[in-house]
């Protein structure tokens, strides 16, 4: 793959590397609603909003594991533990381990808030974490798990813990709207350009297309802001997006078997992959729909508690 499909490719995940950092500041800016004062309120805290991901995140982790065990003909009880705790049943469940990581120290992050340099020092803890990234991946050839880590995404929460506050606007004035559509393209083509230098100069695609970089992180704010301000104009959410977010962490939790079995599918069409616009449409439309016609299937033939608490839908 190459020439335009290959440029294709890698705008189109530029474009989509806010959906993480999204479901990060949403994380945040829902605890912020839970001031931890004592205690108690930590503690009442951790059970409302911990099982809320780590029970779906095994019940499925197990459901993989045991299915990859099964086609393998192998149990290997050491990379099993490593793999369940560590998030790496499959690629994108570092998700739950960060957000657990976050949620445990969400105290911490109110109080740094009440301070005056609160969000300054959240942004260096950041930047140290994305210039180790570029040092590991780039520079030493060495792959640094930062991505699994929460000071890797921490400005994520941090924006949602303080724009959920309802005594701080710093993210929502009105000054901001006039600037955010510009910013958003301008961090789109920095985030290109970045793409294009890793690519062409270091020859390192799997960093292109991260979203765990500078200009990447600097285009989810830019998204995330402009979320925002649409959000204060809107009197009630389209009803297809209503949908897709009440299904959204059941999509997550089941989409990427999924998706590896449409992929292997529509790749046998060489017409279809070697025109990749037609390809990825094809693909996310595909998974999307099979994904929202399981959970819904499942929500209407199982138990509501056991669907929300046990399987995530």
């Amino acid at each position: 793959m190459g020439g335009w499909n290959l440029f294709f490719v890698v705008t189109y995940r530029q474009l989509l590397n806010f959906a993480i950092p999204a479901f990060i500041f949403i994380s945040g800016y829902w605890a912020s609603a839970n001031p931890m004062e004592s205690l108690n309120d930590y503690r009442f805290f951790l059970v409302k909003r911990l099982p809320r991901v780590l029970i779906p995140y095994f019940f499925w982790s197990v459901v993989l594991l045991g299915y990859a065990a099964f086609r393998e003909h192998k149990i290997d009880g050491y990379q099993i533990i490593f793999k369940l705790l560590t998030g790496r049943v499959i690629s994108i469940y570092y998700f739950i381990m960060v957000i657990s990581q976050l949620y445990i120290i969400t105290p911490i992050f109110q109080y740094i808030n009440r301070k005056r340099y609160g969000l300054i020092l959240v942004l260096i803890l950041n930047g140290i974490s994305l210039l180790s990234a570029y040092l590991g991946r780039v520079y030493f050839h060495y792959w640094i798990p930062v991505s699994y880590a929460f000071y890797s995404w921490i400005i994520f929460y941090e924006i949602g813990l303080l724009t959920g506050s309802s005594d701080n606007n710093i993210f929502t004035t009105k000054k901001v709207q006039f600037f955010i559509l510009p910013a958003i393209l301008v961090s789109l083509l920095i985030s290109g350009l970045e793409a294009s230098v890793l690519l062409s100069r270091c020859d390192n695609s799997y960093f292109a297309i991260a979203p765990v970089k500078f200009s990447s992180f600097l285009y989810c704010i830019c998204i995330i802001i402009a979320f925002l301000h649409i959000k204060r104009y809107l009197s009630h959410r389209p009803k297809f997006l209503a949908a897709l977010g009440y299904y959204s962490f059941g999509i997550y939790l089941i989409h990427a078997p999924i998706l590896y079995k449409v992929i292997s599918f529509v790749r046998k069409s060489s017409d279809i992959y070697s025109f990749q616009l037609l390809y990825q449409f094809i693909v996310i439309v595909v998974t999307i729909s099979i994904c929202f016609v399981l959970i819904s299937a499942a929500r209407k033939l199982l138990p509501e508690s056991f669907c929300h608490r046990v399987l995530g839908f």
